[in-house]
């Protein structure tokens, strides 16, 4: 049966499966196992069915817990799937994403790297409930299912040994799944005044963004697994990833 990479639903715009990437031994991630998604609030009752026929069985939101309230995910009540809430970051606004600065000048690569750097403890946080999924498929989501999401997607194919140019091709398939996210995030944000043009390049997803991204880790830490061992992730958590990642 062939595969989609894209999950296409109603009331979401960026589910995705990370199965079909190959390691740079040629292993390929099985399908069905690792989705990663926007926001789900707007989900039908017939899609969060679809979802779970599809095979998740775990959603993971990275969102904080004030935009959880605010848009509530219906995986949070929804009996035939575990859920969790473990906030990548406890800010995402537009305030706090111009504050940060980078050699390169692009705020999302300095974004991404504070992430790594200063938010160990949630990334194992993270990283520990999609290893604990033993069958079926873990969905991880935040709200455009770009920032947060796309830093655990690069973990996790990374971890894998899924060449980064790969990875790259990954996070770019963002940009033309978000179209009309991107313009509803637009038009609120000039409704409240906001400076839209700074804003829509924090929206974008360019390759050389998660490129650069990518380089830094390696340049400091070396891999993705010696990252995930100096944050403190327990060995066996990072072998049953890679086990789900890599083993058919």
């Amino acid at each position: 049966m062939s595969m989609s990479r894209h999950f296409p639903v109603q009331g979401a715009y960026n589910i995705r499966d990370l199965g079909g990437y190959k390691s740079a031994l040629g292993i390929a991630i099985p399908w069905r196992r690792f989705l990663r998604s926007d926001s789900l609030h707007r989900l039908a009752d017939g899609e969060i069915d679809r979802l779970h026929a599809f095979g998740v069985r775990k959603v993971i939101d990275l969102r904080t817990p004030d935009e959880l309230a605010q848009a509530p995910n219906p995986f949070a009540s929804y009996q035939n799937v575990q859920f969790a809430n473990v906030p990548l970051f406890d800010d995402l606004s537009p305030e706090a994403l111009s504050k940060t600065r980078s050699p390169d000048d692009d705020p999302l690569v300095a974004f991404y790297m504070a992430a790594i750097d200063t938010r160990g403890s949630a990334i194992c946080a993270i990283m520990a409930e999609i290893a604990g999924v033993e069958q079926g498929a873990v969905l991880f989501n935040c709200t455009a299912g770009k920032d947060r999401t796309g830093i655990i997607a690069a973990l996790l194919l990374g971890l894998a040994d899924v060449p980064h140019d790969q990875i790259v091709e990954d996070y770019t398939l963002t940009a033309d799944l978000i179209t009309d996210l991107v313009a509803e995030f637009l038009e609120i944000s000039r409704s409240r005044g906001g400076d839209t043009e700074s804003y829509a390049k924090l929206l974008q997803s360019p390759g050389p963004t998660m490129a650069s991204t990518l380089a830094q880790i390696q340049a400091k830490y070396g891999s993705i697994s010696e990252y995930l061992e100096v944050i403190g992730l327990p060995l066996s958590d990072v072998e049953k990833l890679r086990a789900r990642l890599l083993k058919p």
